[in-house]
């Protein structure tokens, strides 16, 4: 399952812990990508964050996001997301059973 994870700084001037900190988190969204837990990574360049995230099931999403160092002092917005061309394509194969 595919996730997208928006998240905001509650306040945009702090920023929990320092640049030791950030270059750690940076470190692990690297290792997350390779790995395939991040098929996507984006900043905004006005403070937060916009990760797509694979998890098995809830309890693994959950545990997911709550290991960013950033969600405590965050609001995490999490939409659940499908590939869109697979998506478009059983769309139309509903619709096309149904006759439209």
């Amino acid at each position: 399952m595919q996730f997208l994870v928006i998240n905001r700084p509650y306040d945009s001037h702090r920023t929990k812990g320092g640049s030791n900190e950030l270059r750690a988190h940076a470190k692990n969204v690297k290792a997350f990508l390779k790995d395939g837990t991040l098929s996507a990574a984006y900043a905004f360049v006005g403070g937060g964050h916009a990760y797509v995230l694979n998890a098995s099931d809830t309890k693994d999403l959950a545990l997911k996001l709550r290991a960013n160092p950033l969600f405590g002092t965050s609001h995490t917005e999490v939409i659940p997301v499908a590939d869109a061309v697979e998506w478009l394509e059983h769309a139309a194969d509903h619709f096309a059973k149904a006759g439209k």
